[in-house]
Order: structure tokens, then C-alpha cells, then sequence
């Protein structure tokens, strides 16, 4: 018997048990559809989002087993994530995924941005300052939505809102133990301070990382053991019966091995790295259909992984004292007013500001604070004309003071066809900006005590612009409640035509290094260029299916088809051996195929079981590797019990059980992994 035999028995068995078992009526699973605000940020029934919206809740991130929370995203049609090791997460939505952090899918939690000037605005996972257990529900808006969210909100958004305070009361205590180092601890107060509901959470994280890494021939295992802590402590205060004030504080910090055995140019070392937020939200409900909302937040990041680095050219050797870290910080400030202005219409608009000043010898080659400043009005209107038509118009006007004004609308109608069958059409356009490193960096290696370059790896060309998605997309949604069953299709056009791509360039006369080559009397380095036109095209679609009163299944489908064409080839390096590289990284991106599918099942004895399999073909995450085609499985049992009055459940958990995952590249490997956890309410 295959694997694919023995999965598929297990689930029918475990189906076929549940149907003949007798158990305590409870809720189902699939009651209604959910509201969603995460699209126009009015909240609305799926049916009636301007966007495809996949909503991962509380059942299912339990049931998934996960530690971290870049892996709950593989139950997300179109997206792709590498597996856990010591680097965050590449996390990639139709693809384009050669930076190092993502920079094109915007992620909330609770309303406050992740994205970082420090992690070249982009989102580093592993400073999440979220715990799983905190979480009430994932919205996942596929598309573009910079119309509420801002610039960079450019292929997706992710939206994570947590529980509310008074949603956690008393203790909870739990704690994962496995092979490859897993150990975790998570421990949770909740409770009340006078009128406020408060909650307070600490969690760690600790694990050995991949298992093996090839390099000059040989396999070996990698140091790239971490280890992760979150505090997070949330204060949700009533002011009066019509204000409330919801107060949160976060740090997260993480120490990461980095290095290969015996090596001078890559040595054992640590990477740290730390984030600090505080945020203030004041809500104001003015009249029923109307509210006020006013939120500031602001983010501190750093982050040190000082080493020596011994290089060689031209017969000489130096050391180079690398530091991939630096500091920045962020401010926002909102202001939101949602309102009703008839009986046919809502509407919600806002206005923005956000700060952002990072500094990093690493990627600026000084000490400097470079600073960003965007200012931002936006809008959305829902008009409803007749009963089976709706319409979403919406968009956002940006000053960013990199790259200037943008300009990002977006109009969608839904038609019912009949009782809880839609169709939904979309035509949008959304930014990207650049960030600060890729607008202004300049990075180079020199001996060290030295500051004359020998070596200019990077040197930014002014005069860069934001880069342009326009997207045509047509939806259904549809639900059959007397099967249980709803299906979410999007099929979808998004071209860029002026996409930022990083590439091999000639230095000019007052960047150059000690590096000349033959037609390069200057060197050569990277530089960020509007040089790509890329087109993507496919469909994605999403069946959830409750068959049985205890079984759920979900399942995903996405096929992606990528064009990328460069505009100019007279600035790249070795034009006729580099082109072809940018073009196959960028239609490699993404997978041509990608599947996951879940079931969870209640079993007698108040047993939970659940499976997760994921499938995807051939793709790049970066220019010079590839990961080769793979079938991921993971399941989870777990037993719930008491002991005297406090709740209690038991798990074992196994994730890749079936072979080992290649990473970002072929030649590094994630085998197995299995833990128990033990989780304790009192």
C-alpha cells in the first residue's frame, strides 16, 4: 500500500467511524458563512467582499498542529511557504518571492502593520509578537487591497485578529516536547483590573532547525538552531457605554545560529534580533451604522549578528567585519469614520500617516538615519441599487516622499445569482513602494580599520518607482446548506508592468571598487531597476465540505500561469547569461500546481484527529536554486480530559511524516518532526 493508499484509508475510516458514531449534539461547523472587514473594512458576509477572502478560525489553527504562524498560511489557496528553519519564513503569494523578507503582502495584526524598515519593508515571521492560542480568527484577503491598507498591501493582506481580553479569563499553561530540540512553553493570564479586561502572554519557542545542508560536497548537520520569545499583553478598557479604549504591548525577540563547520567565510555565529510595539486604539460608536475609530501605534526593531568574514581577490586576502543588523522605527497614526448615509448605501474613509526611519551600516554604508514619511486618504462606498446587485467602489491617494503621489482604485459589482449563489467581478490597481534600502543603499565590503571598498555589492539607482499590479478578476461563491458545503472561486489577470527586479550592473566613476573587470573599468554590483513586465494569470478555488456532523473538509486548489519580459537589457551585466536567470526565477516563482487539503474529525471519546496534506510542483524562491516538486503530511491526535475542575487536552503532532522538504534551496533539508503538547485551562 502507497502513502497516498494509506492516507485516503485513514481518512474514510475515520469519516465512516464518525457516522456511525453517537455523539452529544454541538454546534456545526459550518452555520453560516462568516462577516469579513478585512476587504473594504466595512464588515460584510463573504458573499458581499469586493475580494476573495479565505478565513482560517480558532478550530482550525488548533487542529493544524502549527508552531509558528507563516505554516497556517499553506491552508491558504496561491500561497507558499518554506519550511521552519533558522532564517523567517519566505512566505509567497503568486510568487515573486527573490527578497529575502515579503515585501508584497501587507499583514495586520489587529490593525497595526508588520512590515519593517529594517527588514527592507518587509515582514520578518519570525518576530511575530503573536502566540497561536490568542488568535480568534485569520482573514486572508487574494488580491490586491492598497485601497484600504496602503501601498505594499499589493498582492494580498493578511489580517490577524486576536481575542478579545475578556474572551481569556484565568490561566492557561502549555507545552511542546519533541525531537529536533522542540521545546516550547506558553503561559497566559487573563482577568480583570477594575472595569478593563486584561490579558498577558508569554510563549518560547525552541528548536535545532533543519537537519541537513550540503556544501563542498558533503552532507552535513547545519548550525542553525533558535530560539523565540513573545510578551504580549492586551488591555480592552470601557470609557463609557459608547468608547472604548484597547491598549497593547508587545516584544519579541529571537537568537538564531548561523555558520558552516571549519569555515572563515561563513562562521559559526549569532544572529539576534528583537521587536518592540505599543499601540492605542480609541473606538467611538456614534449612532447605530456609525463609528469612529482613532489609532496610533508605534514599533521599535534591531537586530546584531557581528562576525568576521575572510575574502580573497586577486591573491590577497582580507577580513571583512560584516553586521547584518541595525535599528529603525515606526509611527502610524489612523483616524477611520464608518457610516450609513442611506438605506442603499455604507461607506467608510480615512485618513493616515506613517514614519519610518531605520539605520544600518549594513545597508547603507554609514550610520545615518534615512527617514520615509507617507500621508494617505482613502475611501470605500457600498451601494446596494437592487436586491440581487452590489456595488464596491473604492480608493486610496498616497503621498510617499520616496517615490511621490499614488493613485490605487478599485470597482467591483456582485450579482446573487439566486439564495446564496454569487458572482463577483473586480477590476483594481494597487502599489508596491520601494523600500529604503532598495531606493537608496549602498553596501560594500572593506578590510577591516579600513573604508575604501574593495568590494561594492549594492549600490541604489535614483530615481526609482513604485511598482504597478492591475488586476482583473472574476469570483463565485456559492453554498449548498443542505450538504453543508460552500465553494470559493477566483480566477484571476494581474500584469506589473514596471515590476522592481535586482540585477547585475556596471558601477559608475564615484561608487568604484578595487574589482575592475574586462569592460567594467569600475566593477560591477547589484542595483534595483523598474526593469521587468511580469503577467500572471490562473485560478484558485476553495471547497469546504461538512459531510458528516463531526467530519470537516477543506480543500485548495491554485494553478498559476507567469510571463516576465525584461524592458532593458543594456544596463545588465553578462545580459545573454543573466537574463535568462531573471526571467526563469520570476515564471518559477511560482508553482504551475499547488494543492493542501485538511479533515478534521471528532471521534468517540471526545478523540480529535486531523490530516493536512500538501502538494506543490516545481519552483524557485531564489535566482540560483530550486526546490524540486513535493507531497507534504502532518497530522494531529488529540485527547481532551479533566483533571478536577481544570480543562485539559493531550496531543502528539507529526509534521513532513512522510519524507524529509527541501528549504529555499535544494541543498537544505527539514526532516520530521514529532512533540507532544499539553495544555492545561484553570
Amino acid at each position: 500500500m502507497n502513502r497516498h493508499q494509506l492516507i485516503g484509508r485513514i481518512l474514510l475510516g475515520g469519516i465512516a467511524l464518525s457516522a456511525d458514531a453517537v455523539f452529544a449534539d454541538e454546534e456545526l461547523f459550518f452555520a453560516e458563512l462568516p462577516l469579513v472587514a478585512s476587504v473594504s473594512r466595512l464588515p460584510q458576509p463573504l458573499s458581499e467582499a469586493p475580494g476573495a477572502v479565505t478565513v482560517i478560525d480558532r478550530d482550525m489553527i488548533r487542529a493544524s498542529g502549527a508552531r509558528n504562524f507563516a505554516d497556517l498560511l499553506r491552508l491558504v489557496p496561491g500561497f507558499q511557504v518554506t519550511p521552519p528553519n533558522q532564517d523567517g519564513a519566505v512566505v509567497a503569494y503568486h510568487g515573486l518571492s527573490n527578497e529575502e523578507y515579503t515585501p508584497r503582502v501587507q499583514v495586520l495584526i489587529d490593525g497595526r502593520s508588520q512590515y519593517s524598515p529594517l527588514f527592507n519593508s518587509g515582514v520578518n515571521w519570525n518576530l511575530l509578537p503573536v502566540v497561536l492560542e490568542n488568535i480568534d480568527r485569520i482573514e486572508v484577503m487574494r488580491g490586491s487591497n492598497t485601497v484600504s491598507y496602503g501601498s505594499n498591501a499589493f498582492l494580498g493582506v493578511v489580517n490577524i485578529i486576536t481575542l478579545d481580553a475578556s474572551q481569556t479569563r484565568g490561566w492557561m499553561m502549555s507545552t511542546n516536547y519533541g525531537n529536533a530540540n522542540v521545546r516550547d512553553q506558553t503561559l497566559r493570564w487573563g482577568g480583570k483590573a477594575g472595569s478593563a479586561d486584561v490579558r498577558m502572554t508569554y510563549r518560547q519557542l525552541n528548536d535545532s532547525g533543519m537537519e541537513k545542508m550540503f556544501d563542498a560536497g558533503n552532507w552535513f548537520d547545519p548550525h542553525d538552531s533558535r530560539h523565540n520569545q513573545v510578551f504580549d499583553l492586551r488591555v480592552d478598557a470601557p470609557l463609557t457605554d459608547r468608547d472604548e479604549l484597547q491598549l497593547t504591548i508587545s516584544h519579541a525577540e529571537e537568537v538564531s545560529q548561523y555558520g558552516r563547520p571549519s569555515s572563515l567565510t561563513d562562521p559559526y555565529r549569532d544572529l539576534s534580533q528583537n521587536s518592540t510595539a505599543l499601540s492605542a486604539e480609541w473606538r467611538h460608536i456614534v449612532a447605530p451604522g456609525e463609528e469612529l475609530k482613532l489609532r496610533y501605534s508605534h514599533v521599535e526593531d534591531w537586530a546584531s549578528g557581528r562576525y568576521l568574514e575572510r575574502l580573497s581577490y586577486s591573491g590577497n586576502t582580507y577580513f571583512y567585519p560584516a553586521n547584518p543588523g541595525g535599528e529603525s522605527r515606526t509611527d502610524e497614526l489612523e483616524f477611520q469614520h464608518m457610516l450609513a448615509p442611506s438605506s442603499k448605501t455604507r461607506a467608510v474613509w480615512g485618513l493616515g500617516m506613517r514614519r519610518a526611519q531605520v539605520t544600518s551600516f549594513q545597508q547603507f554604508s554609514n550610520y545615518d538615519w534615512q527617514q520615509r514619511n507617507a500621508y494617505r486618504l482613502f475611501g470605500n462606498l457600498e451601494w446596494r441599487p437592487a436586491k440581487d446587485w452590489l456595488f464596491n467602489l473604492g480608493a486610496s491617494y498616497e503621498h510617499d516622499t520616496v517615490v511621490g503621489e499614488l493613485f490605487d482604485p478599485r470597482a467591483s459589482v456582485s450579482y446573487h445569482l439566486f439564495k446564496d449563489h454569487t458572482l463577483r467581478l473586480v477590476a483594481s490597481r494597487a502599489h508596491r513602494t520601494p523600500s529604503l534600502y532598495e531606493a537608496y543603499g549602498n553596501t560594500s565590503k572593506a578590510a577591516a580599520g579600513t573604508v575604501t571598498p574593495v568590494d561594492r555589492t549594492y549600490y541604489a539607482t535614483p530615481g526609482i518607482n513604485a511598482e504597478r499590479i492591475d488586476t482583473l478578476e472574476l469570483g463565485y461563491l456559492g453554498e449548498v446548506k443542505p450538504w453543508r458545503a460552500s465553494l470559493d472561486v477566483r480566477a484571476f489577470h494581474e500584469r506589473i508592468p514596471n515590476r522592481i527586479t535586482i540585477v547585475p550592473s556596471a558601477l559608475p566613476p564615484w561608487a568604484a571598487d578595487s574589482r575592475p573587470e574586462a569592460g567594467l573599468p569600475y566593477g560591477r554590483n547589484d542595483t534595483a531597476l523598474n526593469l521587468e513586465r511580469v503577467v500572471a494569470q490562473g485560478y484558485e478555488y476553495q471547497l469546504r465540505w461538512q459531510p458528516f456532523e463531526k467530519t470537516r473538509l477543506l480543500y485548495n486548489h491554485a494553478y498559476i500561469r507567469t510571463y516576465a519580459f525584461l524592458s532593458s537589457e543594456a544596463v545588465i551585466v553578462d545580459a545573454p547569461s543573466n537574463i535568462p536567470k531573471i526571467s526563469r526565477q520570476t515564471e518559477e516563482s511560482a508553482p504551475r500546481n499547488s494543492q493542501s487539503a485538511m479533515i478534521i474529525q471528532k471521534l468517540p471519546y471526545d478523540l480529535e484527529a486531523s490530516a493536512m496534506y500538501y502538494k506543490s510542483g516545481w519552483m524557485r524562491w531564489r535566482r540560483n536554486s530550486y526546490t524540486s516538486p513535493y507531497e507534504r503530511v502532518d497530522w494531529r491526535l488529540a485527547m481532551p480530559f479533566r483533571l478536577g475542575s481544570t480543562k485539559a487536552e493531550l496531543a502528539y503532532m507529526a509534521q513532513m511524516a512522510n519524507h524529509t522538504m527541501e528549504g529555499r534551496r535544494e541543498t537544505r533539508l527539514a526532516t520530521e518532526m514529532h512533540w507532544l503538547t499539553l495544555r492545561l485551562d484553570f
